[in-house]
């Protein structure tokens, strides 16, 4: 699997991948499509960096965004294709993403969230080989969320 930072030749892919992401949870959040059917999305910006993960192909799999302008690097999203789940794909991204930015972490998911909840708890664990913490919080934005906290201690991997 390749990870490669969306930039403007990408962003296309990750814009379409994120009305899948958006629709998926829409049923948690709330969200609706405007007018046009499309789903706001998360914009990227200096503080929230996207990435895709493809297959060597090329083939798009995934994305993520992270949020760096916070007390900890935070997954503000991250989404695998359903067809791609339960083949890895998910937890070798998440591990990549984790290396390429050393030190505190949290990951949070929404309340019903349940998939993701135990997709991230089992990744987390695993990763930081059960040094994390595991709180129920409340959160701005979001409502009520679990949360995972834990620390990147691996060398920053060059992309």
């Amino acid at each position: 699997m390749q990870v490669i930072p969306i930039d403007s030749t990408s962003y296309g892919c990750y814009a379409q991948l994120s009305q899948h992401y958006e629709a998926e949870f829409s049923p948690l959040t709330g969200k609706t499509p405007d007018k046009q059917g499309f789903y706001a999305i998360m914009p990227l910006d200096p503080t929230h960096i996207g990435y895709l993960a493809c297959l060597q192909q090329g083939l798009p799999v995934g994305f993520a965004v992270v949020d760096i302008g916070r007390e900890r690097f935070d997954i503000a999203e991250f989404y695998v294709i359903p067809t791609h789940r339960k083949f890895g794909y998910g937890r070798t991204f998440a591990f990549h993403i984790f290396d390429l930015y050393p030190g505190p972490w949290q990951v949070r998911q929404i309340a019903g969230a349940d998939r993701a909840h135990n997709f991230w708890m089992s990744v987390i664990r695993e990763y930081s080989q059960g040094q994390m913490t595991h709180d129920v919080e409340d959160d701005p934005d979001w409502g009520s969320v679990q949360i995972q906290r834990f620390l990147s201690r691996k060398p920053p991997v060059r992309i």
